[in-house]
């Protein structure tokens, strides 16, 4: 069964709504993993948004839209963007609040991400988050940082199908996880086709993957247009 994840929404489109944007992290491992886990540059910040989209009174920017405000504003895609940089991209597409962060390994085995949630009006750092752990929990890892940015921004609790969903995607292989991320950024690369078959592939080893199905249904959607 396909269950809607984080709604995306133009930035022209205003309601009550808590709109959220999200810049690719930083990838500041050294060493031959680096190359390895570039993937998590789109990856990680794609699956925080989905945990805080899953809430009704949050709305989160489209992919396609953010790279198109990166490209014409001349920022750097590789998440290299600091606050002020954030805060102007965050007007640009009607958001609150935007999301960065970097993550980093110390070559045995385990990963830390960071995470910064940015006022747009303001241009200041209002909430934070870091996990730290295996890399064999990844998914976990970045569960938790969603976690306590929701708790942080006030969400409204989830309901019991809402947390079944984000449970089961906690509980992701560390394998799982990052071929997602590869095919995110597949398709944040313009490879859209390689992106579908990707998240096809993923479906049939993982078919409960949530992350995967909702964004292989937005693909196909947008294709249909």
């Amino acid at each position: 069964m396909i269950i809607a994840s984080a709604s995306r929404l133009p930035a022209q489109q205003h309601d009550r709504s808590l709109v959220i944007a999200a810049l690719p992290f930083a990838n500041n491992v050294v060493g031959d993993e680096h190359a390895s886990l570039n993937p998590l540059v789109s990856g990680v910040p794609e699956l925080i948004l989905i945990e805080l989209g899953r809430s009704p009174s949050v709305r989160t920017v489209e992919p396609a839209r953010l790279r198109r405000v990166l490209s014409s504003q001349r920022l750097d895609p590789q998440g290299r963007i600091d606050d002020e940089g954030a805060s102007h991209v965050g007007r640009i597409l009607g958001a609150q609040w935007v999301i960065r962060g970097t993550f980093t390994t110390d070559g045995r085995g385990a990963i830390r991400i960071a995470a910064l949630v940015v006022d747009v009006g303001t241009a200041q750092v209002q909430h934070s988050a870091t996990a730290e752990g295996k890399q064999a929990n990844l998914a976990a890892l970045i569960g938790q940082i969603s976690e306590k940015l929701g708790r942080d921004m006030h969400l409204p609790e989830l309901t019991n199908e809402g947390r079944r969903v984000r449970a089961l995607t906690q509980k992701a292989s560390y394998q799982t996880t990052l071929s997602f991320a590869r095919a995110i950024e597949a398709r944040d690369a313009g490879r859209v086709q390689q992106a579908v078959t990707m998240l096809q592939q993923l479906l049939s080893d993982a078919p409960e993957y949530e992350p995967a199905q909702s964004e292989l249904t937005r693909m196909h959607s947008d294709r249909g247009r």
